[in-house]
């Protein structure tokens, strides 16, 4: 059995209406057999804040999902070099259709599996986790182990298993390296939503934001 289904064209961005920060979801294209794996925007800002970003930085976007987060940083520092890892063709196919889309020459879209293709990237100042396929310990450690010194580590969390691994890892970590700290902040957020003549909240699913700082001394 074959199913055709007819996409309406998909719209051009104006590019000089978006906002320089923030950028809203629906701008977007997704993962078409992964559905909802933009950040949302709420949750996206956090993020960059978390990664307290400079200039003419390297960055990581692990497990990049359609590249919304890696979209963001590119923007915002046309001088830094951004690159978007993720292990699907649908994710990868996406973030390249994305960085057409807002016109960006500075996120180079690699498709892999971490931490193995980590190991071939230039090493970064910043590092963004957004997804582990289950191998978080080992991509934490690939991670540390490339992050330059005064570099920061933000994942984003929605399951406990995640943060006791994180947790334990950084534990570890700082055990025998004591340069090593972080910190969590946990975003519980609603968004409103029009029901008939009524307005009612509609709940995102809460995301636990670690940021693992590596100090210089």
């Amino acid at each position: 059995v074959v199913m055709l289904r007819h996409s309406p064209p998909i719209e051009a961005l104006d590019l000089g209406k978006l906002p320089l920060l923030g950028i809203p979801d629906a701008a977007f294209i997704g993962c078409g057999d992964r559905p909802g794996l933009t950040v949302e925007r709420e949750v996206r800002v956090l993020v960059l804040a978390q990664l307290a970003l400079q200039p003419e930085q390297v960055v990581w976007d692990v497990g990049a999902g359609n590249g919304s987060v890696s979209i963001e940083i590119a923007r915002l520092f046309p001088q830094s070099e951004v690159y978007a890892i993720e292990q699907t063709v649908s994710g990868t196919s996406a973030i390249e259709l994305n960085c057409r889309r807002f016109e960006l020459q500075n996120v180079f879209s690699i498709h892999g599996t971490a931490p193995e293709i980590l190991h071939r990237l230039r090493p970064p100042h910043r590092i963004f986790i957004g997804g582990s396929g289950g191998g978080l310990t080992k991509i934490l450690g690939v991670c540390a182990l490339r992050l330059l010194a005064g570099g920061s580590i933000v994942l984003a969390l929605d399951v406990f298993e995640d943060i006791a691994t994180v947790l334990s890892w950084i534990g570890d970590r700082v055990r025998r390296e004591p340069h090593w700290s972080y910190r969590i902040v946990q975003v519980q957020l609603s968004r409103s939503v029009s029901g008939g003549s009524l307005t009612r909240f509609d709940a995102l699913n809460p995301i636990s934001i670690v940021t693992i700082d590596r100090h210089l001394n």
